[in-house]
């Protein structure tokens, strides 16, 4: 399972439609860009990164960019270098499994 439909349908009607959509570009725009760059230099890759990126997709429902982001957040405390690139096509495969019912999050 990709994405916890229940979370991201539940955090949309707790926080509104508009505030949802300032959510969801929010999100997209801050993990494309911290994904880039660790994809651009996965050796600068540290635990906090993933941390911090497990805690926003687990925040929206994304299961599984948050499960591999805790596995790549235990990797790095290890001293291992994580695989930045298969986190990164979980995240894309995320995002367009969640284009047809949540145009918010490929509007970003």
């Amino acid at each position: 399972m990709l994405i916890d439909w229940d979370r991201l349908t539940e955090l949309r009607t707790d926080i509104g439609e508009e505030d949802f959509a300032d959510v969801a570009f929010l999100f997209v725009s801050e993990i494309s860009e911290h994904l880039n760059g660790l994809v651009a230099d996965p050796s600068a890759a540290r635990a906090a990164d993933f941390h911090c990126l497990r805690g926003s997709a687990a925040n929206l429902g994304f299961v599984a960019l948050a499960a591999m982001c805790d596995t790549a957040e235990q990797a790095a405390k290890s001293g291992h270098i994580p695989d930045v690139s298969a986190i990164s096509s979980c995240f894309s495969q995320s995002l367009a499994s969640a284009a047809e019912k949540v145009p918010e999050l490929t509007a970003a």
